[in-house]
């Protein structure tokens, strides 16, 4: 996903930049710029898909409040400011490498690593969509509230821990390159930025 906003990055480069870009010792440093910005572009995408998913549950909510669904209000609220939390942590969330005179310097496995960690949060937005939907049924159809908002409150804890391992990997890179780092996500739920 990202690799498109790269490529369109490249396109709109400016002479200046080509030109720097040719200089020995700032070609990589332009390329960690258009990863930079293809990054943030990625995350901008992730954001504005759990928005959406943030405001269809504020429907449901608005939903509950209309019918006798009082009981199941303070639930929906949880799961949508856990949902806030993630779209703000992922709105903020750090690049991944420094600056050109910066003294530490990132790898790059270690920046392919966190491209691939952002691209799986991506595909799991996909997740919140279907548990979403999943209680939007359930209350248009009187089925199980309780079990379709614990599935969206536990996929937003979930999705909140695989995003505090970004922000671990982003300070310890060599934990992206760790066997079942990303999988783990029954570390903490600790919520950090």
């Amino acid at each position: 996903m990202s690799d498109q906003f790269v490529d369109a990055a490249k396109e709109r480069m400016g002479a200046i930049e080509r030109l720097l870009k040719g200089l020995p010792g700032i070609r990589g440093y332009v390329d960690k710029e258009l990863r930079r910005d293809a990054d943030k572009r990625v995350r901008d995408l992730i954001a504005q898909e759990l928005e959406v998913q943030k405001q269809a549950l504020l429907e449901i909510q608005r939903t509950l409040l209309e019918g006798n669904g009082l009981l199941w209000l303070d639930n929906v609220d949880q799961a949508v400011q856990k949902l806030q939390i993630l779209i703000d942590r992922i709105k903020t969330a750090s690049y991944g490498y420094a600056g050109l005179f910066d003294p530490v310097r990132v790898r790059e496995e270690a920046l392919n690593a966190l491209h691939r960690f952002d691209q799986a949060v991506a595909e799991r937005t996909v997740d919140v969509k279907m548990a979403v939907d999943g209680l939007r049924k359930a209350v248009n159809e009187n089925g199980d509230i309780g079990s379709a908002i614990r599935k969206v409150t536990d996929l937003m804890a979930e999705l909140n821990n695989l995003y505090t391992k970004r922000h671990e990997a982003i300070l310890s890179p060599g934990l992206l390159e760790t066997p079942g780092y990303m999988n783990d996500t029954e570390q903490s739920d600790t919520v950090e930025s």
